[in-house]
């Protein structure tokens, strides 16, 4: 899978996941939604893509959990700013789409 291509598949996951969990916020515009949710996985994926492959075969399992991790915090922050929900809507939508897509992500990897 190249950078790209995981790309759009973490943009297809997130994306609409986020839109379907901020749903029932009249307050917020899904446009808004959208950009804010498809910025978010276009500025940490690429740093999280090249830290992954930065990693050692025997670094990986942690590496990578810690990787994920990190961009969790980011993308909750990018959220808390950008949409105003609070700390914990913030980072209880960051952890559902990134754990979404890294699994999404883990099982194309295997099949591919």
């Amino acid at each position: 899978m190249t950078a790209a291509q995981a790309l759009a598949l973490t943009l297809a996951c997130e994306v609409p996941l986020i839109l379907w969990l901020t749903a029932r916020l009249p307050h917020l515009s899904r446009t808004r939604v959208a950009l804010v949710a498809a910025t978010a996985s276009c500025v940490t994926h690429p740093l999280a893509w090249r830290s992954a492959l930065a990693l050692t075969p025997d670094m990986y399992r942690t590496g990578l959990w810690l990787i994920e991790a990190i961009v969790v915090v980011i993308e909750a922050l990018w959220y808390l700013l950008w949409l105003r929900p609070g700390w914990r809507r913030a980072a209880t939508w960051s952890l559902a789409a990134n754990a979404s897509s890294a699994t999404l992500g883990m099982l194309a990897w295997k099949l591919i």
